[in-house]
């Protein structure tokens, strides 16, 4: 036996760490579960993630058919004031008490005039859904407005309406 400062420890199996140990029935009993309960942790915290990501797909899809329904009108409005512009003697047979119904064909007219607002009639009842629309003329200014529904976006969502007022010299 050495003497001194050092002493030799005794080494057995049964002072060896508990991690190197088999465990016992007991503990293996209570471990029977834990695999469980991080699978459906994990799910739980995967459905999660999957929701938001379908809810902010939906979302995106919501505002993408709005933007392009206010696109259209802009285009629409934008066209009628044009061919305001082209044709400022008849100005004020422009002016309209209210468009709206469901689409038809482009009937044109017998005069300018007639055929930029059936032009006008067709593209607002046929690119929008449930529009209306209407043009006032007071002098050589011109506010051209169209409304429609964003009910196939959103159930309880209000009528949308686009304004344009123009001066047309």
């Amino acid at each position: 036996m050495p003497t001194g400062k050092f002493k030799q420890r005794h080494h057995c199996a049964c002072h060896a760490p508990a991690r190197n140990r088999a465990p016992t029935p007991r503990a293996r009993a209570r471990e029977y579960g834990v695999s469980l309960v991080e699978v459906l942790i994990a799910v739980l915290v995967l459905s999660v993630g999957v929701l938001g990501a379908a809810s902010l797909q939906l979302n995106a899809m919501r505002y993408s058919a709005s933007a392009g329904y206010s696109t259209q009108a802009a285009i629409i409005s934008r066209d009628i004031l044009d061919r305001m512009r082209a044709n400022p003697s008849a100005l004020a047979s422009y002016a309209t008490a209210s468009i709206s119904g469901a689409c038809t064909a482009s009937a044109g007219g017998a005069s300018i005039v007639l055929a930029d607002i059936a032009d006008f009639t067709r593209a607002v009842t046929c690119q929008l859904p449930s529009a209306d629309a209407s043009i006032a003329v007071a002098g050589r200014r011109v506010t051209v407005s169209i409304a429609w529904s964003e009910a196939r976006i959103r159930a309880d969502a209000p009528d949308t309406v686009f304004v344009v007022s123009s001066v047309v010299r």
